[in-house]
């Protein structure tokens, strides 16, 4: 498509590569030719915060963004709540942990119940307008469901690579929103390796992690929405790491408010987190290192996680690095454990990688990274999986006076 032909509401200038800085007109475009990711820049004059839209979804930076308002259809995404925590990060009923203030911005609100929504939101009005008919993308789940729900949303097909340990409850609700799913053997390397070739050979264009221009730019409202709901900027986010690309898209929205001359103020400090049994980027990171080697064997129950090797591994270095962040990878078992606690004292339901941060929160804590003048927030990616939520052991009871001796109350006498 040639830069006659783009449609009059697609907004970008052009597309910058994030490696040579070569640029690339706006058209239907994966990466530059040198491989790396391109992100979609803007020609903004005199815009102000009193621009943005009235509205509580994301497209309240519709301004921002590559499109406009009028041309997208919303189905809610964006707009989640930033929690403070009452109890975590107090130094109460859990012990050892207490910073200046603690925030869960969640993710589990969107559709389809994961930050993936916003990415999709996006990319697939956008694609669609440069005149994509079929998208594809490989997941380990929940990128899966959000592009059905948003193909469906927008008119066009989607086909879903999902790795052989996908969800099931995600595999179900791709179905149900009518994209054509398929299953690899492997894990979702093999998926993106597949989708990678139907791209190559077919009309069908992909939509995969940093391999087009526009799911970051959904994924940039985040650091946007969480500055405007605390007037400034907190010390730390902490986000789990398995594509990159939140973190990305909150990196280039940092660069984007210094550029609109909206925040001038210190950056916030990205704390990437991983799971031991696949944390590619940690390990670079820990080495020194501006590129991440694919991790042997991936194994954790967090499938968002279970990520080995990314096109997104240098902008994440990088984002740690300007941004003096750091990079920690933690336990199956404590996510878990981070879970219950968000659930339990906090009222919110976090999917592993979501309760990932707190559990990296608690490592850093420990290590004197973040201390306790630091102002943290957590980005819980999702609402918990039913099935990662073991069946509880329930007591069984014929009376109230067998609930009063299992609970410890005491009848009160007649």
């Amino acid at each position: 498509m040639a830069c006659a032909d783009i449609p009059a509401d697609v907004r970008p200038s052009f597309l910058e590569c994030t490696a040579c800085s070569k640029k690339h007109e706006v058209r239907l475009i994966n990466t530059c030719d040198c491989g790396a990711p391109l992100f979609a820049r803007y020609d903004w004059k005199d815009l102000a915060v009193q621009d943005l839209a009235s509205r509580r979804d994301l497209w309240r930076y519709a301004p921002l963004l590559p499109l406009e308002e009028t041309e997208i259809r919303s189905r809610g995404e964006g707009g989640t709540p930033l929690y403070k925590l009452e109890s975590i990060g107090t130094g109460g009923r859990v012990a050892r942990l207490r910073v200046a203030g603690l925030y869960v911005k969640d993710e589990g609100l969107n559709p389809t119940r994961t930050f993936k929504a916003r990415g999709m939101a996006v990319a697939v009005p956008m694609a669609s307008s440069l005149g994509a008919t079929t998208l594809a993308v490989p997941t380990a789940g929940n990128a899966g469901a959000a592009l059905a729900a948003y193909a469906a949303t927008y008119g066009v097909r989607a086909i879903v690579i999902m790795a052989r340990d996908g969800p099931a409850e995600q595999a179900r609700e791709a179905v149900a929103y009518g994209a054509h799913l398929l299953q690899v053997d492997e894990d979702i390397s093999d998926a993106g390796r597949i989708v990678n070739e139907l791209a190559a050979t077919t009309e069908t264009f992909s939509v995969a992690t940093l391999r087009e221009p526009y799911r970051v730019e959904g994924k940039k409202t985040m650091l946007i929405e969480i500055w405007e709901a605390l007037g400034g900027m907190p010390d730390w986010i902490l986000f789990p790491t398995g594509g990159g690309t939140g973190v990305a898209g909150m990196w280039k929205a940092l660069q984007e408010l210094r550029e609109l001359g909206w925040y001038d103020g210190p950056w916030p400090r990205f704390g990437v987190v991983q799971a031991e049994g696949c944390a590619p980027l940690v390990k670079a990171w820990k080495d020194g290192r501006e590129t991440a080697e694919p991790w042997p064997d991936p194994r954790t129950d967090a499938a968002g996680l279970r990520v080995p090797g990314t096109l997104a591994d240098r902008i994440v270095l990088r984002a740690l690095r300007e941004t003096r962040g750091a990079a920690i990878a933690v336990t199956d078992a404590a996510m878990r454990v981070a879970s219950q606690n968000l659930a339990v004292l906090e009222g919110i339901s976090a999917c592993l990688e979501g309760a990932a941060t707190l559990a990296g929160l608690r490592r850093l804590y420990d290590e004197g990274t973040i201390t306790r003048d630091d102002r943290v927030v957590l980005v819980n990616t999702g609402s918990a999986d039913s099935a990662t939520v073991p069946r509880p052991s329930v007591p069984t009871i014929r009376t109230a006076a067998d609930a009063c001796s299992y609970l410890g109350l005491t009848p009160r006498a007649s």
